[in-house]
């Protein structure tokens, strides 16, 4: 089944008489319970292309089918709506809020869906719990290493179940054995249907997913399953 499908998306910024194009004709689609890495370098149109795909931006042409719901033409609000219903975000600098403690923090998606407490509560430590947290539940961000406070990202990422969890660098300010238990909980919550789209800079993260989607000044010049596979605790397949 489709989880998403970019056609001939175009994505152009104006920068006072200059017009720069970001994306050129972009056609990409990835299917439910694909784990998907996008590379590239600087100023290469993958961070446009993650903001599109997470609705944070919109196409200046093109078509945008999200679980076959149309969401290129979609104002701010219905976009809001989009992104916290269907997409959970991992960011590299985690987005934590610093007075809040982890449980707190992975209950904030439910509070603009107003969940009643209660149902936060259980879902909030159920998610933490996914992740290795169970016992850090009222800590806040500074009594948790990089590790951990990515953790909280994931677990609140997953909370409203979302269609599609996008993550942008989640490994870029972590060291390497924390890269590595991110990158064994992306690959765990992968093996039980969860579809991921990542973006990183690192070729060795990637090889943790299942395929690479390389861009190059706004195109995409590589689209290819990733044959030798990393996969946490058990090396290079």
């Amino acid at each position: 089944m489709e989880m998403l499908r970019l056609e001939n998306i175009y994505k152009q910024y104006n920068q006072g008489e200059l017009s720069v194009t970001a994306l050129n004709n972009i056609n990409l689609t990835v299917n439910e319970g694909e784990f998907v890495s996008i590379m590239g370098s600087s100023g290469s149109g993958k961070s446009t292309m993650m903001n599109i795909l997470g609705c944070l931006d919109s196409p200046t042409e093109g078509l945008y089918l999200l679980e076959g719901e149309d969401v290129s033409k979609y104002n701010d609000s219905k976009l809001a709506e989009v992104r916290n219903k269907k997409i959970g975000f991992v960011f590299q600098s985690f987005n934590l809020l610093p007075k809040m403690t982890a449980i707190e923090n992975v209950e904030l998606p439910m509070v603009y869906s107003n969940v009643p407490i209660k149902i936060r509560h259980e879902k909030a430590k159920a998610a933490l719990e996914k992740v290795g947290l169970e016992k850090r539940i009222h800590h806040k961000p500074n009594e948790l290493s990089g590790g951990q406070r990515q953790r909280v990202a994931i677990a609140r990422a997953l909370v409203n179940n979302p269609a599609i969890i996008m993550a942008d660098e989640p490994t870029g300010n972590l060291d390497s054995k924390s890269t590595f238990e991110i990158m064994e909980i992306f690959q765990r919550l992968n093996d039980e249907g969860t579809t991921i789209v990542m973006v990183t800079h690192e070729p060795d993260v990637a090889t943790y997913t299942k395929r690479i989607v390389t861009f190059k000044d706004g195109n995409i010049i590589n689209d290819a399953p990733v044959t030798e596979r990393t996969i946490a605790g058990e090396g290079v397949n």
